[in-house]
């Protein structure tokens, strides 16, 4: 099983994803998506690779969407989040937010999931049941407030740009490392763009800075393969 968020290999995955974020994607990439959406369900041919690329634009393409939403939740809208899901879920599951929540002083639903001890209070099927209500919560206020979070989209948009231009320096140093490093890095570089695009995860631009910085000093350390040099 992959620890990806995301596996790229995994057809019916993807057409989930796809499917999952109709409600944040611009008009063209709506349009793509909904016509690989039938081709799947119709048995058309989708070469997986073909399909990774597909769904790695439509990720970028609601990045600033998904952004906006997440960081309103995080920020201006926590306590809002909080009680529409205590408000939504079943009274147990509530309880069992509400008693670890205050037991950690934990300040929003994301620090509650994150926190180390969580896995142990809170079961997969509570898990399941808090992300499908926070899913629901995302998508309709998003619906619905789209022109408010105009601000934050545009945040989106710039914090995207930062990640492309971080993983384009990264695929350009892989390009130009002996085979051990470039495998080391095009790894990386897979997972940091899983937990960006997929994920959707804050990943601070400074980590991505500093894996460049690694990388480039690594460079000027390595042997010239072409001269017959060997790590």
């Amino acid at each position: 099983m992959s620890d990806f968020y995301l596996d790229l290999k995994d057809k019916p995955a993807v057409i989930d994803f796809l499917v999952d974020h109709l409600d944040y994607a611009p008009p063209l990439a709506k349009t793509a998506a909904e016509k690989i959406i039938k081709q799947y369900e119709t048995g058309a041919k989708l070469p997986i690779d073909r399909l990774a690329e597909a769904v790695r634009q439509y990720a970028r393409a609601i990045y600033p969407a998904r952004f906006a939403v997440k960081r309103f939740f995080g920020h201006d809208g926590k306590e809002m989040e909080w009680a529409t899901i205590l408000a939504a879920v079943r009274p147990s599951t509530a309880h069992l937010l509400k008693r670890f929540r205050n037991g950690v002083k934990a300040e929003s639903l994301d620090e509650v999931l994150r926190h180390a001890e969580s896995e142990v209070a809170l079961r997969p099927e509570e898990r399941i049941e808090i992300a499908m209500v926070r899913k629901q919560l995302h998508h309709s206020y998003w619906k619905e407030h789209r022109k408010a979070l105009g601000r934050l989209v545009k945040d989106g948009e710039l914090e995207l740009k930062g990640y492309l231009d971080r993983f384009a320096k990264l695929r350009d140093l892989a390009m130009e490392m002996p085979r051990s490093l470039q495998d080391e890095i095009m790894s990386k570089l897979a997972r940091y763009e899983d937990r960006v695009y997929f994920e959707c995860e804050l990943v601070p631009l400074e980590i991505l800075d500093e894996e460049i910085k690694y990388y480039t000093e690594q460079k000027e350390l390595a042997p010239d393969e072409s001269q017959g040099g060997t790590i």
